[in-house]
């Protein structure tokens, strides 16, 4: 059977065989420099649909107000509001207190 070489066999079958082409061609081995990373830039949120129509009402709260122009903002208070639901609209539903059965 054939042996094989082991692999410090082989290093040293490889690095003579480096030195032979080098010493024969001197221009046969090309280093190239290494590509530098690319710069990362820093992380950014995307503005959500809310910040987007929050600055755009800023924006012209602003326009306004450079133009002069008052807006006249009413603020009325909040009334209860009232209730369209009746006991009729829940059958089988009793009044609070209306029929107490005694013990």
């Amino acid at each position: 059977m054939l042996s094989r070489p082991d692999k410090d066999a082989l290093r040293a079958l490889l690095d003579s065989q480096v030195k032979e082409k080098l010493q024969s061609n001197p221009d046969a081995v090309t280093t190239y420099a290494a590509k530098p990373e690319p710069e990362r830039k820093p992380y950014t949120t995307k503005p959500t649909v809310q910040e987007k129509a929050f600055s755009r009402e800023l924006d012209q709260m602003r326009a306004n107000a450079e133009a002069g122009v008052v807006e006249n903002v009413e603020v009325t208070p909040a009334a209860e509001p009232e209730s369209n639901l009746t006991l009729d609209d829940y059958p089988g539903l009793k009044a609070a207190g209306a029929s107490i059965k005694p013990w």
